[in-house]
């Protein structure tokens, strides 16, 4: 089987080619170069917003897990139309290619963000969209372009819709890195971690390697034109959160209480009974796994 990452330079593709390269026939595309040696010769350049300079790498390719995408929710805010014209526009563009090239099936990586604030605990993918921020809009809307792309031109595919995923692959440097990866940087670097509010407010967190073993095994499988949600399906508040971290860190540092952020989500946590039960899967790092490995 031949595939193709979009985005492949990120977090989650670069755990992507770790996961295929040996097994199958895989090639990344992505506008910036991959930071990780042993994928140089792997990722090229292409912007999926130019359609035009992804066909070739297209040719011959069976499935195309599509990661590639504007991520920050604050600059959606700033910037809408940038944030629609890569993730909807550049998605709609990809999605006319591989139907031109033809690829078989398209594994579209989503977000919660798409659920806005839950009407439940946990989250079903058959909650309501409603998502509170123009990343979360232009996610959700590509995700529709993906399902018609199934029910007019043929083009099978998965959505899957990741939690809070992290890793040490994470950009600490960016303004909108997780609050695993600011958490980390505060404790090496001495600094009392800063929880927001009381703490209590809980999310679904997951490594990487997990997301990327249950998107390797939906994209490999006979599985399609299906949604998934993909987290641990178990909530984890902050302060336990900043808990974890203290029992990982060689530093002994504090917690601190600061005022809550205005419109964050009290709870979001996965319901992931589906991708149990239709995919058998199940993360392997536990949290304080995970939490070890970042140190």
């Amino acid at each position: 089987m031949k595939l193709a990452i979009t985005g492949a330079s990120g977090q989650l593709g670069s755990y992507l080619l770790d996961e295929l390269t040996g097994k199958h026939e895989v090639i990344g595309i992505d506008i910036i170069e991959t930071p990780h040696q042993a994928h140089q010769d792997i990722v090229h350049r292409a912007d999926i917003r130019t359609p035009r300079t992804l066909a070739s790498w297209l040719k011959g390719v069976d499935v195309v897990i599509h990661c590639a995408a504007q991520v920050s929710v604050e600059n959606s805010i700033k910037d809408p139309i940038g944030d629609m014209d890569t993730n909807v526009r550049g998605t709609v563009g990809l999605l006319q290619t591989c139907k031109e090239m033809g690829v078989g099936k398209v594994v579209y990586i989503s977000s919660a963000a798409v659920y806005g604030d839950p009407l439940h605990v946990p989250i079903s993918e058959t909650h309501p969209k409603q998502p509170k921020s123009f990343y979360g809009v232009s996610k959700a809307s590509a995700e529709d372009y993906v399902r018609v792309f199934t029910e007019t031109k043929g083009l099978d595919h998965v959505i899957v819709r990741p939690f809070n995923f992290y890793s040490r692959r994470a950009d600490p440097l960016s303004p909108y890195s997780g609050v695993i990866t600011k958490f980390v940087q505060m404790a090496r670097s001495n600094r009392p971690l800063t929880v927001e509010g009381d703490g209590e407010q809980t999310r679904d967190f997951i490594h990487a390697s997990d997301v990327a073993a249950m998107v390797c095994q939906v994209a490999c499988s006979d599985v399609k034109n299906q949604t998934f949600n993909c987290g641990s399906g178990k909530g984890t508040s902050i302060n336990e959160l900043a808990l974890a971290i203290l029992r990982a860190s060689p530093n002994h540092v504090e917690v601190v209480h600061v005022a809550p952020r205005i419109g964050d989500i009290r709870h979001s946590v996965g319901d992931v009974s589906k991708a149990r039960k239709l995919l058998d899967f199940e993360p392997k790092m536990s949290l304080d796994q995970g939490m070890a490995s970042l140190f």
